[in-house]
Formats: C-alpha cells, structure tokens, sequence
C-alpha cells in the first residue's frame, strides 16, 4: 500500500509539472442569423436560416508545449459546422490539422493548415475577410476551386493539405511562405507579407498546379493598404484571378477592386462601408458591383449582433467568378440581400 501511495504521488508531480509547462485550448464560434433576399439565385424571393454571418461555425483545440529556451510545440485541430442545422464537415478537422515549433526563429507548422497567401489578403480587404459579403469569396471563386481538374491540395484557396510553412514577424513586418507536397494532388506555393501601423499593407500570391505537373493551373495576388485616423480605417485592395483548365487553356482573368471603411461609432459599435467591383476580362458580360453596409454591436467580449444589408448589380453574363456573395446572385439582376444574426465566440 506504502509503494502505491508513492508511485502515486510521483505520478500527480509528473502530471502537474507536464500541465505547467503546457497549454491546451478548446474554442470555437458560433454564427447564424436570417437572410432575406428579392432575388435566390433561382430568380425567387427567398427567407432562409444563413450559417456564417460574419465569422464561420467552427470548434477547435489548439496548444503549446514549452520546450524551453524560447522553443514551443504548437498543434491546432479545427473543424467547421452549419450552426442553423448542426451539420459537420465530412472532413472532421478540414480546416487544420497541424503541429510546429516556434521560437526566435519564427514558426515552422506542417499537415493541414490556413493559407499564408489568404492570411495576408486578410489584413487589407475592406471587410476583413467576413464569412459573407467579402473579398474572401474572390479568393475563394477564383483560386482553382471551379476550374475542372482543380489541384487536391488546394481546398478552395483557404485551405493547403500536406503544407509546410514559415512565417515569422520583425517589429511591425510579417512574412510567411507555404508549400503544398504534390504527393500526385499538385503542389501549391502561398506567400504573403504584411506591415502592420497606422498605415497597413499587403501582398499575397498564390499558385496551385496541375496534378503530377509542374504547370500552373490557378494563381491569385493581391496587394493593398489600409489607413487609421482617430475612429476611422479606410481599406483598398486589388485582386487578380488567372485560371486555366485541365488542358492548361486560360479561362478566365478576373480583377477585383474593394474600398471600404470602418467606423468604430462607439467602443462596442462598428459600421462598415465598402464596395467590390469585379470583372473578368476573359468575359466583358461577366461583371458584377456589389455594395454593402453593416452593423456590428458587441454585447460582450465574445457576443456580437449584426445586421448586413447588400446591393449587387450582375451583368448579364455575370458568374461566381466577380462575386462576394456566397453562392453567387442571379445574372442580369439586380439583388437586395439583409441578412441579420448573431456570433457568439467561447
């Protein structure tokens, strides 16, 4: 009993020393709220529950490891969800499943993680990459993600599989480069750079290739640059798509040009302003302007209502491809969408 007690005692130590020095975190957010518009892409009015708002439904775990003398092991598992269903992903973790270590030299993450290119793109777009209504569609629509033959380890451009990177930070600067292993899917090569200040910039690239090929299929860049004065932050940005199909023909050569504003009208309360023009210069008729207001009232830390209300004008041969809609506006149309709802982070 004497030498039971014992080993249990030196095994709560170890335990205890072993959570002292290590840190694990479960989160997630959950956003949904009711979207209305005149026109559905099937040309009816439609009402429906709208999953992702402004952030995406997702649970994680995310931790660290001190190794000591600056180096730490860092691992993340995230998953998404539609919170107005509480469907899941087949993919348990698609959005990351990854591990790395970091220090003074930076941080080295390898498996399934965020793009450092779309991570870039983040800090300019005019309305920070929300889950709807923002540039983060144009990167996502004109990635490789409608292109037949799309390259398997590029999830929709948001997303590498079997990716290493680096990324690192010096004063206000960041830097960080991705590679996709082909590993018979095609390689992906992401690198993105940002200045962080009262004036912000940006700049990301992105090239996905053909499956068992060296040559490219899809790349997307982007620059841009934003400005705070006092309880205003205007943000500019410019996108350009260049796809080709499984014949390695161009297809499409999309510009997208954003400009908005956040107006921070009390500590809790934030207005954003923007605008997205895109066009495909592949395609004249294929050109769609969209304009949105929104509202964002935070209750609490991780409470937040919001209100979102878009105008999007599509020409007549308008596609997915100059959109910042989810699920694209019907061609030839003009589209009113409100879309109301409420995120909760823990």
């Amino acid at each position: 009993m004497k030498l039971k007690l014992i080993a249990g005692a030196a095994l709560a130590l170890v335990s205890g020393m072993a959570a002292a020095q290590s840190a694990v975190t479960v989160y997630g957010n959950l956003d949904v709220g009711v979207l209305t518009r005149n026109h559905a892409p099937d040309g009816t009015p439609s009402t429906t529950m709208a999953n992702g708002g402004i952030t995406p439904s997702v649970w994680g775990f995310r931790g660290t490891e001190d190794l000591g003398d600056g180096l730490k092991a860092n691992f993340s598992l995230e998953g998404h969800f539609d919170a107005d269903t509480g469907v899941s992903n087949p993919r348990l973790f698609r959005r990351q499943s990854n591990v790395g270590l970091s220090g003074g030299f930076g941080t080295v993450t390898v498996g399934n993680q965020y793009s450092p290119a779309i991570l870039a793109f983040a800090a300019t777009d005019p309305r920070g990459l929300r889950e709807n209504l923002s540039g983060l569609y144009s990167w996502a629509y004109n990635s490789g993600a409608l292109t037949a033959g799309n390259n398997g380890n590029n999830d929709v451009g948001v997303f590498l599989q079997n990716a290493i990177s680096y990324s690192n930070k010096v004063g206000p600067v960041g830097i960080a480069a991705g590679y996709s292993v082909s590993e018979d899917l095609g390689a992906v090569y992401s690198l993105g750079a940002t200045y962080a200040g009262p004036v912000s910039l940006s700049a990301a690239y992105q090239q996905t290739n053909a499956p068992d090929t060296s040559d490219r299929m899809s790349r997307i860049y982007t620059v841009g640059a934003g400005y705070t004065a006092g309880a205003f932050t205007g943000k500019v940005n410019f996108l350009r798509g260049d796809n080709r199909d499984a014949a390695l023909v161009e297809t499409s050569k999309v510009n997208v040009f954003g400009l908005g504003v956040d107006w921070k009208t009390a500590s809790n309360n934030t207005v954003i302003a923007a605008v997205y023009f895109g066009k495909d210069k592949n395609n004249s008729e294929d050109k769609t302007t969209t304009l949105i207001l929104s509202d964002e009232y935070a209750l609490s830390k991780r409470t937040t209502l919001y209100g979102q209300l878009a105008y999007a004008r599509a020409d007549t041969g308008s596609t997915l491809l100059t959109t910042v809609v989810a699920g694209g506006t019907l061609a030839d149309t003009n589209t009113s969408l409100l879309n109301v709802g409420i995120k909760h982070s823990f």
